[in-house]
């Protein structure tokens, strides 16, 4: 496929930077120099804006890429020789469809290639066609949100129904989890009904005081959409949700960074910035910070892949009641991560799913943990 077919290129060197920016220590400095001498065969990780907003409930984030550029370029650079290429804007197709589809077959043909993706967008309705280039394989996403973007039986997609799209059309979503939704945003038909199809949420109070059991729902995701209307308004204004509460733009980055440091994380898309309500540009500004705080978290990932070598993991198993196999788990010696097993009432299907230290307590204790319940549900389901 030849991707120079969809873009049209970006010229990093005429991207307006902060008056503040140090030029040679600037991102910019780093993309300048890999769009002349990168080969995207050479590439670790890829930027594509997309300019489409048309299935918005609100319009204006078509806008968004060139200014979430002009701030996330002016940013400190993460490291001199970091393999990081730019290639430039999806035009809006004729239809919003047109850009689903435009949009799943660039993230296709560069997953197929081993990239891994950031999207600027753009509307939060583009997930659907993010998730498109995962048909022919198993994957699992994350969405950053205030409230559930499902609605029960909705014909038109848009920004604020596009997971009902998701659950009915693919059939190789292996889990989804909301993570800082607010409940006065969020009716408990809705959250039965996404229950129904075996997905998870967490209120913004867990995420705020629980930010270290998030890092594994990061770690067993494919896809990150990050919403900017799930961070309170005073700290992102060029939004269309206008909220009180929400995100404090310091966990917003945390959670971005622990995305980036999962290792099987492999497309990242950030929306719903509305450049003409952002007042000085804060919104663009926090965006860039929350995406660069991406960018560090896949510099610095570790590898890891238990059982792996046996010097590397320890390895417990549990015996447990009421449950024919133990249940097992493995901790690694150099990060302190956790991973469980679980397999189908076959044992045919085994999966490694990422967990935290309490997961193992708790079983330990006799109790089984949520986590364990909820994916062999989604494993068994998926073995049918």
């Amino acid at each position: 496929m030849n991707l120079e077919f969809y873009f049209k290129p970006v010229d990093i060197q005429k991207i307006k930077l902060a008056p503040w920016a140090q030029k040679k220590l600037s991102l910019a400095s780093v993309l300048e120099k890999n769009q002349a001498k990168l080969t995207l065969e050479k590439a670790k990780i890829v930027i594509v804006g997309i300019e489409e907003d048309r299935n918005s409930v609100v319009r204006g984030s078509a806008k968004a890429p060139t200014k979430i550029r002009e701030q996330l370029y002016s940013l400190n650079r993460i490291s001199p020789r970091f393999r990081i290429l730019d290639l430039g804007n999806i035009p809006a197709g004729k239809k919003g469809n047109d850009s689903y589809f435009a949009l799943k077959d660039v993230c296709e043909e560069l997953l197929d290639q081993g990239k891994t993706v950031v999207v600027l967008g753009g509307s939060q309705d583009l997930t659907f066609g993010i998730a498109k280039a995962f048909e022919d394989k198993t994957f699992s996403m994350v969405n950053i949100d205030p409230r559930i973007d499902f609605v029960k039986g909705a014909k038109n997609i848009n920004s604020e129904n596009y997971l009902g799209f998701i659950f009915e059309k693919q059939q190789n979503l292996f889990s989804q989890t909301t993570l800082g939704y607010q409940n006065y945003f969020t009716d408990a038909l809705e959250l039965d009904q996404v229950n129904g199809h075996l997905a998870d949420a967490k209120r913004l109070g867990h995420v705020r005081f629980g930010m270290v059991d998030i890092e594994p729902y990061m770690r067993h995701a494919d896809i990150l959409s990050f919403d900017l209307n799930s961070i309170r308004q005073m700290e992102a204004p060029g939004q269309y949700f206008a909220s009180p509460n929400g995100l404090y733009a310091e966990e917003a980055c945390q959670i971005a960074r622990y995305a980036g440091l999962a290792d099987k994380m492999k497309i990242a898309g950030f929306f719903n910035l509305i450049p003409e309500l952002d007042q000085q540009e804060v919104s663009s500004k926090l965006m860039a910070q929350i995406i660069w705080h991406f960018l560090d978290g896949f510099n610095s990932r570790i590898q890891e892949n238990p059982p792996g070598k046996k010097e590397e993991f320890n390895h417990f198993m549990v015996d447990i009641e009421d449950i024919d196999l133990p249940i097992t788990f493995y901790q690694s010696r150099k990060t302190g991560r956790w991973w469980m097993e679980i397999a189908d009432e076959q044992q045919t299907i085994k999966e490694l799913i990422p967990c935290t230290q309490e997961d193992y307590e708790l079983t330990a204790k006799n109790e089984i943990p949520d986590r364990w319940w909820r994916n062999i549900r989604k494993l068994n389901k998926l073995a049918k």
